[in-house]
């Protein structure tokens, strides 16, 4: 099961360093550089809000359990469907002419 979220880079960024932080990122044994893609790489809507996806199973780590119900309490991260997501990250092709 996947769930998607979206909200600014600051937010987006201050999330990614407190987990990195968390979970020991950057791990040299296994050569993971970060937690979640950097915000400069996520998809993102005409308002300039960053996209992510997340196997929801990752929400329940207790990091990610501490923060992300403060953070959607807040407003600063709004949870978002499947096909909102899927319409920034995967836009329709334009009509021919």
């Amino acid at each position: 099961m996947l769930r998607f979220f979206r909200s600014t880079d600051e937010v987006y960024e201050g999330v990614r360093a407190a987990l990195d932080a968390a979970w020991g990122y950057a791990n040299a044994e296994t050569k993971t550089a970060t937690s979640l893609t950097p915000a400069v790489d996520a998809p993102r809507d005409s308002q300039g809000r960053a996209y992510l996806v997340i196997a929801a199973v990752y929400c329940g780590y207790e990091a990610t359990a501490e923060m992300l119900p403060q953070l959607l309490a807040s407003g600063a991260v709004e949870e978002i469907s499947e096909a909102e997501y899927g319409a920034v990250a995967n836009p329709p092709l334009p009509a021919r002419p």
